[in-house]
């Protein structure tokens, strides 16, 4: 695994998971209240590590300004993905996060920065971290 790359391994991508990640996993919010990140830590000792995916709805804006979260948020995450990887190696958790937007959406945010999405996923790491 490379210290700031985001490969394949570390994607949620089955149906499957999505739907164990909404249903059972706990909510945590960026201080702005701009992110949302559902997350579940599980006891695994085969395969320690941090899965993630960007969930956005229709409603949020058009497919141009989803997209274009989607690619900030995981941006974010890669350079700042050392914050989780020491804590799931050590405590051999499988933690999987999905980010999604709360109050960001086109209407309000037309122009959106990796800045602004860099502060508010790390902030939610770190409430990621102290929780578990």
């Amino acid at each position: 695994m490379k210290k700031f790359g985001l490969s394949e391994k570390e994607r949620i991508k089955s149906k499957k998971d999505f739907q164990k990640i909404f249903s059972l996993g706990k909510n945590q919010f960026s201080s702005d209240k701009k992110i949302k990140a559902t997350y579940i830590a599980e006891k695994n000792g085969l395969q320690p590590g941090v899965k993630i995916a960007a969930a956005v709805s229709r409603k949020a804006g058009i497919a141009v300004w989803r997209n274009r979260f989607k690619r900030l948020v995981k941006e974010s995450y890669r350079k700042n993905k050392y914050m989780l990887l020491d804590i799931s190696e050590k405590d051999h958790l499988n933690i999987k996060i999905i980010f999604s937007p709360f109050l960001l959406n086109q209407k309000n945010n037309k122009i959106i920065k990796l800045q602004e999405i860099t502060s508010a996923v790390v902030n939610v790491l770190i409430k990621i971290k102290s929780s578990l």
